[in-house]
């Protein structure tokens, strides 16, 4: 019901370098930029304000060809639009040895295009809906350095960081009725309560991490203390209490690394970073707090817990054997650092691949996911799998 909308856009750039006065100069580019303009959202398929059925191609029926839901339609659906406006500078300096790159952002997205998740008897997992507003602002910087330039030896090191932070300044229907069922699942489903789910609120973002604001453990019994929203003290955890208690959102992230080419030989390193983003630790809640001390299990399970009068630890009594639920508690921030990637290669010399009839001879050696350093601790590899990958190729033309 809503096919059409305006989109626009505009742009003007300096190219400052150009002038007399910054001629015979280290600076060897210099462009300031300013855009804005109103741009809609459409990596998502056409059919989504249709229902679309797909057929059983590979059974048949005595009656014909069966279908089932491929997608439910929603003919009220809106052209996703965001407002943008962005302001740059790119600097070269010393014949662009030095190239710098910083650029601020401000997004305001309106009718924004999420996934309701509905119960899979109805037919179908989910279906788009337009659900509100909300802002991304920021500012990201790339940075390129040609450290040293000579006829057999070049290094070079790159860098691109980005801070973003996003607002939810409206929700819609959906989502408040989203927000209220997850609110009832967590009360009449006890198996929900150790884990922290997804809300939507206006004012937070959409990393904002959701649970019962914790004090720790009470020294004097070992029982967890929960604040709530009026400032009172009180053991009993109430799902109604969850509030925002933490920002998923890092501070900064991005990538750096460099590479060293001599002769014929080339090294090439990245790595990842990101510091100050909150992180629910569903590991010391499951594998730790939660966990069964008469069976094998993790050493603070018996090392870390709270055990007499005055003790000050951060798990609570260990003979308090009932599920824990989602609290602050478990909120810890995380700074880290990933070894992502090694690319190490050997071009063959001419004399040497010409004789045996080639045209081209290189040995490349590919690593993947070398190193991981975090502040905290936490499985990896069972929800979501990683692997580290070591590749050897050998590449030639005839």
């Amino acid at each position: 019901d809503a096919r059409m909308a305006p989109f626009w856009s505009f742009g003007l750039g300096w190219n400052v370098h150009n002038e007399n006065f910054l001629r015979n100069t280290i600076i060897s580019q210099l462009k300031l930029r300013a855009t804005t303009g109103l741009t809609g959202e459409v990596s998502f398929p056409a059919y989504l304000s249709n229902t679309t059925y797909e057929y059983y191609t590979g059974d048949w029926y005595s009656t014909g060809v069966g279908a089932h839901f491929m997608a439910y339609g929603n003919q009220d659906l809106k052209w996703q639009r965001t407002r943008n406006y962005d302001a740059g500078m790119e600097l070269g300096l010393l014949h662009d040895r030095v190239y710098f790159a910083p650029r601020y952002y401000y997004k305001l997205t309106k009718d924004l295009l999420a996934d309701i998740n509905v119960a899979p008897s109805t037919g179908f997992y989910q279906y788009k809906e337009n659900l509100g507003e909300m802002v991304n602002k920021g500012y990201e910087f790339n940075l390129r350095i040609n450290v040293l330039r000579r006829r057999e030896l070049s290094v070079n090191v790159n860098a691109n960081m980005v801070h973003n932070t996003n607002v939810i300044t409206k929700i819609s229907n959906a989502l408040k009725a989203y927000n209220d069922d997850i609110d009832k699942q967590q009360s009449e489903n006890p198996d929900l309560r150790s884990v922290a789910l997804l809300r939507y609120k206006e004012g937070q973002s959409m990393n904002t991490i959701y649970a019962v604001k914790s004090l720790g453990i009470d020294p004097e019994n070992g029982k967890e203390i929960f604040l709530n929203p009026d400032g009172t003290k009180t053991y009993e955890y109430n799902v109604k209490n969850t509030v925002p208690v933490g920002d998923q959102t890092p501070k900064l992230e991005g990538f750096f690394g460099g590479n060293v080419i001599y002769r014929n030989f080339m090294l090439e390193v990245s790595f990842y970073t990101k510091f100050g983003g909150d992180y629910y630790n569903q590991t010391l809640l499951d594998r730790v707090e939660n966990a069964d001390p008469r069976y094998n299990v993790d050493a603070r399970v018996l090392s870390d817990r709270w055990k007499q009068p005055g003790d000050i630890v951060f798990y609570k009594d260990i003979s308090d054997q009932r599920a824990t639920q989602a609290s602050s508690r478990f909120v810890q921030q995380e700074n880290r650092l990933e070894f992502k990637s090694l690319y190490f290669s050997y071009e063959a010399p001419a004399a040497l691949y010409e004789r045996l009839k080639m045209k081209s001879l290189r040995l490349s050696l590919n690593m993947n996911d070398i190193g991981y350093w975090s502040t905290i601790q936490a499985e990896r590899g069972i929800d979501y799998p990683f692997a580290r990958s070591f590749t050897f190729s050998l590449q030639t033309r005839f």
